[in-house]
């Protein structure tokens, strides 16, 4: 509670001055302040508003407040301060709304200036009722309402419930959505703190006078205070106004809230005052001053009681009258404010809410639907069993509790709330409530989050571990302790700090092996019941993926020391645990892999300022770790990443350079031994790190060259001399030569072992030939030896790559070397082209996929990119033949088809379940596949044409799919816009939309139907070149867009006939109900259609239109079924509306001769019948399509004929409505817009700062800021700038009947002058 402020102290030496605040100072007349001025003391504007200390104030609480009450008034208020600034939308009436709106405003001098004038006007009906006004304002201006209040009004106690009723039926119709208390305004900002804030000081600085405590009977005033306050903020607290029902039940909550301090601070007094009763009653006396004395005591005693008691009738009435009510609102807000704060009172007046029937609401808000009373609930139980005294006086309700908070923090949603959630189950955990046998699952489930995915969740589970790992260690020392001395007699030569240090760490392996071993059992069950839960770390050590151990070694690091002493950890692992089941100190295999997983983890967390004596710590115990571990494949791949943690260097300071060769000697030793991928990529690992040393580089080169001399003798061993294409393998082969591949494909991905591998050594074949000859098994389609080929493949296209970098300019002028790198390169892409683009073949599928990719990233690597090309590439440039791109499309095409074929079985087999680790690798390979042939299209290796083929099945697969097909779209766009070949871009996008829709119809699913509309969308982007502000900088050329139209358009309609034919050949109703499905939903090809419309012209789009209507017309079939399509509708009402807002077919509409006068009338008559056939659509309906097609339709076209008729003068505009004005009334419309059509394309212009064209002369202008300049002509090098308006002007007589223009140009870009679509763009 806070307490009056004292006078100001000066700062003691050394110490900072206090920021300094602002104070308010009301808008309107004299402050209070100012009319006693002469009692306020010296304070001056500079002077630092005081505060008093906690301590201070917790140290004169109780002397200050009885002074204060006997005075009768409160400190007067501090100096006035600056004017806020008025919010919009509220009015500024209202001091204490005003003094809410500052962020550094000092609101306890408000407070007190009120009380004090409220004190003042006792016994001055006008001072009263001017005083209460002014609070009951305040209520109504932070509701964010308008609605005037009079003095009257505010001091009917009675008639509170009408006046309410009439404030919110005056505001319902001006009500905004957001009001101060949600409003996130920057001068709103700060308005709910300080709110809370200031009831809080009036609460506090009341509490120092009688009002508080009035009631009828005693006080001076005509109303007590507290009942008047109450009255208003429950009424408003029941209003179905959400603003004044949230901002009355947020006033009052924070309300009760001071009150609870007020009645802590009451009971505390109570207590002081009965023990200095119960002192002089023990005194005695029998004389008149002693019984005085006591029964002084007696009257203050119960002067306490009856203060306390009227502060607990006010909390009661609270909750009984407005909080039982709110805390079910319909709106969350309230909700959650109302649990908030029945937290905060436990807390500070346990005395009162510290019992069943309020906990029960906690129990109602973990089953709120929304998340945020959710979160509330959690954090207000969280404060409450942080008090170790609450937690125990609510431990019978905590075992209520405890099953749905385990359910939240494992279950929940909102990572937040499971969190805090996990926070208070460790707290009450810590009472002992938990610790019954049947709570032990509950306790499991609990624990086993300390594997959980969500790194918040492991760290805020630690500490419930933690607690678990004392129980268990001290039940481990307490059963070793009560065995006989017998069985000690292995522990006698052991000190007693350290045999309670192995139990410890016994007990930290036994507790998360078994936490590990309960989350398998639950993971195999859920799979079994198909129940969805919480993901959990791998336990696999061979991938980069977090362990479980080092999770669980990470999220336990800092709140156990012991973990933080790997040092005992290593020698206590360096133990001999073969004797465990008779020693209970020691390990099981299980928690000895356990433990020195996490070891690892130590280590890497271990700070880097002790790196120097980590290291020289791990030199020492490396050696004994890799003698012990060697030939467990689960331990081996730790102890191989422990050097990655070390300063290597230090063995060269040291002078311990044999010890440095020891090391490389056993790092060699596991790769050279072990066959398993992951001890080999963790080998590997550690060789290059050693590597990297520069300081032992002469070590280092020897030690990795008698790597390589072993190598190839291992596998010059294993063809012992053998014809490889000819020679048997065993199984046992298979295995020993695939790994002895995986080294070289490690090694070689590391480093260049170009000689080695070229070396012939005592007259055998070398290196190359022999994987080169294993690559060439691939052939004999030996599913066995997939693996072995798929690493040749590999070690083939690496070896090649280095001759490549190995390549410098002077080796270009060197023959030999050009002759044997072309020789090299030729070798190794027939080897890829032999099984990567078959025809047919007996090469298992990851053998031809594999060299698909090296045969793709072959040519990529050697192709000649002109002056930034590399040496190898200018001396030996491959290009790649039309014939070959083709089988690469094919391909490509069939490995889609068996990726797509293998997700349907996954789906059909695996429904509701996560993806499995293996769809999950398949997955990542065949992106890698696609990536690397989107690739070759964006380096130029691959034609643009062969974009078709991703492109034809994007939005078909996941999101990544689509994220790496996008890139495509920028190698559309420069090919058609900046390569001037529009032609291959519209034939492209077209075969790449047609291949979708068929998909689409192949298919039942109804998520499918979205992939060509998204296609297209995407397609759509290729048309264009945007600049700031969705400007149109570059754009393809309108004819290559209305070709592609017009190709969609015979391509579908010969589908139709197809289907046509087919359905007149079935004889089966339901075959022919079928047919007619599939050729009803053809038409929703208009969908994707309709979104690449962009840049075309509106002659272009009745060009379109009239194609359409005699493609439907000569097609002589599903002509009533096209036409109402809603796709087609749509489509067609997009084709009218470009036409009509084409301002230039307009003025040749306009400039048509009489001999053409009834072309021209029937083009206008298109665009001016578009309003008309909008609403015949409205009146059509699509079966089987109508939700679906409705989104795709425009929502109204604009369009406006303006023919002029040169004998009448008289203009027509076509209205939204289908009315027509005259001339007058056009220029009225014009006015009313504001600007002209004129003025919106020079505005565009002045905007874009981009030619335009000059009326006057034809000549190319700019506006810049307003002002025009000529522009000069455009260079030869630049794309046309084609001005079609020009062009209208003087051609009088343009062809309205849509037949070609000879004299145009195709597949050029355009480069617009002016924004497209926002104003006009010309050509």
């Amino acid at each position: 509670m806070s307490l009056p402020t004292t006078p100001p102290r000066e700062n003691r030496r050394g110490t900072r001055t206090r920021k300094r605040v602002e104070r308010y100072e009301p808008t309107q007349g004299k402050t209070r302040s100012e009319d006693n001025s002469d009692a306020s003391g010296t304070e001056t504007d500079d002077d630092p508003t005081p505060r008093k200390s906690k301590q201070a104030a917790s140290r004169k609480a109780a002397g200050t407040a009885a002074t204060t009450r006997r005075k009768k008034q409160v400190s007067k208020p501090a100096p006035p301060a600056t004017v806020p600034e008025p919010v919009e939308g509220f009015k500024t009436d209202s001091p204490f709304f005003n003094a809410l709106l500052q962020p550094d405003v000092a609101l306890q001098p408000l407070a007190e200036d009120w009380v004090h004038t409220y004190q003042g006007s006792a016994g001055d009906a006008d001072a009263e009722k001017a005083a209460v006004h002014e609070l009951v304002l305040f209520f109504v201006r932070a509701s964010g309402l308008n609605a005037d209040v009079d003095e009257d009004e505010a001091m009917d106690q009675d008639g509170v419930n009408d006046t309410v009723e009439r404030i919110q039926d005056e505001s319902v119709k001006t009500n905004a959505a957001t009001y101060p208390l949600t409003s996130r305004t920057k001068n709103l900002r700060v308005f709910k703190a300080n709110l809370t804030t200031i009831v809080s000081q009036l609460v506090a600085t009341l509490y120092l006078t009688p009002h508080l405590f009035d009631d009828a009977t005693t006080t001076k005033h005509s109303l007590p205070l507290m009942p008047l306050l109450l009255a208003w903020l429950l009424q408003m607290s029941v209003s179905p106004l959400r603003p004044i029902r949230h901002t009355g039940t947020f006033i009052t909550l924070k309300m009760t809230t001071a009150l609870c301090e007020a009645a802590a601070t009451a009971s505390n007094e109570l207590s002081i005052k009965q023990r200095q009763k119960e002192a002089e009653v023990k005194k005695g006396g029998s004389g008149a001053a002693a019984k005085k004395r006591v029964k002084e005591a007696e009257a203050k005693v119960k002067e306490a009681h009856a203060r306390k008691t009227v502060l607990e009738e006010y909390m009661q009435e609270v909750f009984d009258t407005m909080f039982v009510h709110r805390v079910r609102d319909a709106d969350s807000a309230i909700r959650s404010d109302c649990i908030r704060e029945l937290g905060v009172w436990v807390k500070k007046y346990p005395e009162m809410y510290l019992q069943s029937q309020f906990f029960s609401y906690f129990v109602r808000g973990t089953n709120d639907p929304d998340h945020s009373a959710r979160l509330e609930t959690v954090k207000a139980l969280s404060g409450i069993f942080s008090n170790a005294a609450s937690a125990t006086n609510a431990s019978s309700f905590s075992l209520r509790l405890a099953p749905r908070l385990i359910q939240m923090a494992a279950l929940d949603v909102e990572t937040s709330i499971r969190t805090n959630a996990i926070t208070v189950i460790t707290q009450i955990d810590k009472t002992g409530a938990l610790e019954d046998d049947e709570d032990e699952e509950q306790r499991s489930t609990v624990s086993r989050l300390i594997f959980d995915e969500e790194p918040r969740i492991r760290k805020a589970t630690a500490p419930f571990v933690k607690g678990l790992w004392e129980e268990r260690a001290d039940k481990l020392k307490s059963e070793f302790g009560a065995l006989r001395d017998g069985k000690k007699k292995r522990a006698a030569k052991v000190k007693d700090a350290d045999l309670d240090q192995r139990f410890e760490w016994k007990a930290l392996a036994q507790l998360l092996v078994e936490t590990a071993e309960s989350l398998e059992k639950e993971k195999a069950s859920d799979e079994a019941s198909s129940s969805k839960q919480p993901d959990a770390v791998t336990t696999d050590t061979s991938s980069s993926i977090t362990t479980r151990a080092a999770a669980a070694a990470d999220a336990l690091y800092q709140h156990m020391e012991l973990l933080q002493d790997w040092h005992a950890l290593v020698d206590y692992l360096l133990l001999d645990h073969s004797t465990s089941e008779t020693d209970s100190w020691l390990l099981t295999e299980q928690e000895e892999d356990f433990m020195l997983e996490m070891l690892i983890t130590c280590i890497k967390r271990e700070d880097d300022d002790e790196e120097e004596e980590k290291s020289k710590a791990l030199m020492k115990v490396i050696p004994r770790l890799f003698a012990k571990h060697h030939a467990e494949v689960s331990r081996i791949v730790g102890v191989l990443s422990i050097p990655e943690h070390m300063n290597l260097g230090l063995y060269l300071d040291m002078r311990k350079t044999s010890a440095y060769e020891s090391l490389w000697d056993d790092v060699t030793k596991q790769f050279l031994q072990h066959t398993e991928p992951a001890v080999l990529s963790a080998a590997i690992q550690a060789i290059n790190t050693l590597n990297s040393t520069e300081s032992m580089a002469a070590t280092n080169s020897q030690k990795l060259a008698e790597l390589e001399d072993a190598l190839f003798a291992t596998l010059r061993d294993a063809v012992n001399g053998e014809d490889v294409p000819a020679m048997v393998i065993s199984e046992d082969q298979i295995g020993s030569i695939e790994a002895i591949l995986l080294r070289i494909t490690l090694l070689a991905r590391s480093r260049d072992i170009v000689a080695a591998m070229e070396d012939v050594e005592g007259g055998q074949s070398s290196g190359w030939t022999i994987v080169a000859a294993f690559a060439g098994r691939g052939g004999l389609g030996y599913k066995e030896e997939a693996k072995l080929v798929e690493h040749a493949l590999q070690i083939v296209f690496l070896h090649v790559a280095w001759l490549f970098r190995r390549f410098t300019e002077a080796d270009i002028e060197d023959e030999a070397k050009v002759a044997e790198l072309k020789a090299r390169r030729d070798e190794a892409r027939d080897i890829f082209e032999t099984f990567g683009l078959p025809d047919r073949s007996n090469a298992a599928e990851t053998v031809r996929r594999q060299a698909f990719i090296a045969f793709i990233n072959l040519h990529v690597l050697f192709s000649n990119r002109g002056e930034k090309a590399q040496p190898a590439a200018k001396a030996a440039g491959l290009e790649m033949a039309t014939d070959k791109q083709h089988k690469l499309g094919g391909a490509f095409q069939a490995a889609v088809e068996r990726y797509a074929s293998d997700i349907e079985e996954d789906s059909n087999e695996d429904q509701g379940q996560e993806m499995s680790l293996a769809a999950t690798q398949r997955e990542v390979v065949f992106l890698q596949l696609v990536s690397v042939f989107v690739g070759a299209i964006r380096c130029g290796v691959l034609d643009v044409e062969q974009a078709r083929e991703p492109l034809a099945h994007y939005g078909r697969f996941e999101l990544t799919y689509d994220i790496v097909v996008k890139k495509l779209v920028d190698v559309l766009r420069d090919e058609g816009i900046y390569n001037r070949d529009a032609t291959t871009v519209q034939h492209v996008i077209g075969q790449a939309l047609q291949n979708s829709f068929t998909m689409f119809l192949e298919k039942d699913e109804k998520d499918e139907s979205d992939a060509p509309v998204a296609l297209a969308r995407l397609a759509a982007s290729a048309f264009v070149v945007h600049g700031t502000h969705f400007t149109v900088l570059k754009q393809i050329h309108p004819d290559d867009v209305y070709d592609l139209h017009v190709g969609a358009i015979d391509w579908l309609f010969k589908q139709v006939r197809v289907l046509v034919k087919q359905q007149l050949a079935k004889d089966n109703a339901t075959a022919k109900q079928q047919v007619a499905k599939k050729r009803g939903q053809l038409f929703h090809f208009f969908r994707p259609l309709a979104l690449l419309l962009g840049p075309i012209t509106g002659r272009d789009a009745l060009r379109i239109r009239s194609h359409l209507e005699k493609t439907i017309d000569d097609s002589g079939v599903a002509e009533t079924q096209a036409r109402n399509s809603s796709a087609y509708k749509a489509y067609e009402k997009r084709l009218v509306a470009v036409a009509g807002k084409d301002s230039e077919l307009k003025v040749a509409a306009r400039k048509s001769p009489p001999a053409k006068a009834s072309k021209a009338a029937k083009s206008a008559e298109v665009i001016e019948d578009s309003d008309g056939e909008d609403a015949q659509e409205e009146q059509a309906h699509d079966e089987g399509a109508q939700e679906e097609d409705a989104q795709e339709e425009d929502a109204e076209v604009d369009e406006i004929q303006d023919p002029d008729d040169e004998e009448d003068g008289d203009r027509t505009v076509v209205l939204e409505n289908g009315a027509e004005a005259n001339g007058d009334d056009a220029d009225d419309i014009e006015e009313e817009n504001g600007h002209t059509e004129a003025e919106e394309i020079e505005s565009a212009a002045a905007d874009s700062d981009e030619p335009m064209t000059n009326a006057d002369d034809d000549e190319p202008v700019a506006v810049t800021n307003g002002n025009k300049r000529t522009l000069p002509e455009d260079d030869d090098d630049e794309l046309p700038d084609v001005n079609l308006g020009s062009q209208v002007d003087m051609d009088v007589e343009i062809d309205l009947a849509f037949n070609s223009s000879p004299g145009r140009e195709r597949s050029e870009s355009l480069e617009p002058n002016a924004k497209r679509r926002k104003t006009v763009t010309k050509y």
